[in-house]
């Protein structure tokens, strides 16, 4: 009840009394915390995670760089957990100094244990429906559509083929050339697709490129 009383206040909590043996505090079980690091260990350099961004993100980096760093098989586990919070900062990093001791046994739980926490931060995995919301913009050329369409697609873990094609046709200028023949000539692939856009690419800068000059040349007789 005091502490909530404070809260409402705006008056600062009292500072904890450290105890004599808190140096040792860890929230990993014996087998863990009291494994020692290899002498020649060094985290990795990397963004530390302070609990705004996507944690699914931050475990991949994680795992990715820890994966490099010379490490013993047998020490693997034990300083995938210990170094975690190397990797944090802020909230985050408060989040884990705050985990009860002696209450993480693996890595796995640690990381369900963070998932769980940060879950709120994570970013919505994108679907291949996602896709018809690209669309060919006014006076937009082919180049940069193509650009945008596939900075999308590639963001999407398992992008259904048939979707992209359909999604990549519907999405261009009704009266283009390049919606014309894939209407007309139906691909089976993505790669087909962007072959016939890339293609059609080169013509319509070519041709830009020929008008340019030829426009040049008159005005500058």
């Amino acid at each position: 009840m005091e502490a909530l009383i404070q809260r409402i206040l705006g008056v600062l909590a009292p500072i904890k009394k450290s105890t004599a043996n808190s140096f040792a505090d860890s929230p990993f079980i014996d087998a863990i915390a009291l494994t020692e690091m290899p002498k020649k260990f060094n985290f990795p350099n990397m963004k530390q995670y302070e609990g705004s961004t996507d944690p699914d993100n931050h475990i991949a980096q994680y795992k990715k760089r820890m994966f490099i760093t010379a490490i013993p098989r047998d020490l693997r586990e034990a300083c995938m957990c210990k170094a975690f919070g190397s990797s944090l900062s802020g909230p985050a990093l408060q989040w884990y100094t705050n985990l009860p001791n002696n209450s993480i046994d693996s890595f796995a739980q640690l990381m369900d244990t963070f998932m769980e926490q940060f879950a709120s931060s994570r970013k919505l995995e994108k679907q291949s429906d996602d896709l018809y919301t690209i669309t060919q913009r006014p006076g937009e050329n082919l180049r940069t559509y193509v650009g945008r369409f596939n900075r999308e697609k590639v963001q999407i873990p398992h992008c259904n083929q048939a979707t992209a094609i359909y999604a990549f046709r519907k999405g261009l200028r009704f009266d283009s050339d390049l919606y014309k023949e894939l209407t007309k000539y139906l691909c089976r692939t993505m790669e087909d697709v962007l072959a016939k856009a890339w293609a059609q690419i080169k013509w319509e800068e070519d041709e830009a490129n020929f008008i340019g000059k030829a426009n040049d040349t008159y005005y500058g007789s």
